[in-house]
């Protein structure tokens, strides 16, 4: 049987580790390496993991001082033996055939890289789906507008020799983003199964949900991404990618930070918050304004963006409701 290594970077999440761990035993697929890092936790996380892998011989503890998500990650991928690899953030969970039904459909596609479906679940007890791309198997060279589905690392089973010469980068929040679109790029062929096979839990306190400055490591996320397609061999397609890749700017850079910023409290940090983030997506892409992306968008979403260029940050948060 193909070994399968699921790596769980461990950083301070005891109140939902039985439930992420349970999750990854539970599997109808059992040929695992479950790999924990314990990236210096100071609850009783690492006590947690400890105890399950005293029940499970397939589960390894690595402990490693505090690095961060990517640190963590990485750390798994050099101890990881498994011709796949998946990455499960420790305070979300997997459906039991998760493992197994990712496998078997790359298996039988000859792909590298398989993924599904997440769900969204809040702590209202409320979820909703996330579609994790509408395709079938394919890949960047057929069709370059691959590189923008859903960038979680924790929706997809890898081949693990993609990560050879590209790994998560350390120091950089949005490391999902500064990676996957490439490894996208770089496999030979991805397939989606349409389940929702990953429960995400949306916590407040996460860093998705926290407002700070780091919101603009988005930028060199993209950058990274575009920077790795760039170099890599002349390729028929590969403008036409970078040009997917440039959209990510009005996704993520324009779109998702605005958002991000507009819930912060604080009314003037808000407002210049607003203004770096234009400043950044101006230097980062100056002809913004024209891409499909941007053009196609909502018009209350032009009209936001339109104001922010103008510097008019009340009418953008009126336009919000704030």
């Amino acid at each position: 049987m193909t070994l399968v290594s699921v790596i769980v970077p461990i950083y301070n999440v005891a109140p939902y580790l039985e439930q992420c761990l349970h999750s990854i035993q539970a599997q109808t697929y059992t040929q695992l390496e479950i790999i924990c890092v314990d990236d210096e936790s100071t609850d009783a996380s690492l006590q947690i993991a400890l105890a399950h892998a005293l029940r499970d011989t397939r589960i390894q503890i690595i402990r490693q001082h505090n690095g961060g998500l990517s640190a963590a990650r990485n750390t798994g991928l050099l101890y990881a033996q498994g011709e796949y690899v998946c990455f499960i953030d420790s305070d979300d969970w997997i459906t039991p055939t998760y493992v197994e039904s990712l496998l078997e459909t790359c298996q039988q596609t000859n792909s590298q890289i398989g993924v599904c479906d997440m769900e969204y679940a809040y702590e209202d007890g409320t979820r909703h789906k996330s579609n994790g791309g509408d395709f079938t198997c394919t890949n960047a060279q057929l069709y370059p507008p691959i590189v923008r589905i859903n960038n979680s690392a924790c929706n997809k089973l890898f081949e693990r020799s993609l990560f050879a010469n590209f790994q998560f980068p350390q120091g950089l929040y949005y490391e999902d983003l500064a990676t996957i679109p490439a490894l996208l790029f770089a496999s030979t062929s991805i397939v989606k199964v349409d389940e929702p096979l990953y429960v995400y839990r949306q916590r407040k306190g996460s860093i998705r949900h926290t407002l700070n400055r780091n919101v603009f490591d988005i930028y060199a996320a993209i950058q990274r991404v575009y920077a790795f397609i760039e170099s890599h061999p002349k390729e028929e397609s590969k403008q036409a990618v970078l040009e997917e890749v440039q959209h990510l700017y009005i996704v993520h850079g324009l779109d998702a930070i605005t958002l991000q910023i507009k819930e912060g409290e604080d009314r003037q940090q808000v407002k210049a918050m607003f203004a770096e983030n234009m400043q950044l997506l101006k230097k980062a892409y100056p002809s913004y304004r024209k891409d499909v992306v941007y053009r196609m968008s909502s018009w209350k979403k032009r009209l936001i963006w339109y104001f922010l260029a103008k510097g008019k940050y009340d009418m953008v948060l009126k336009l919000y409701g704030k």
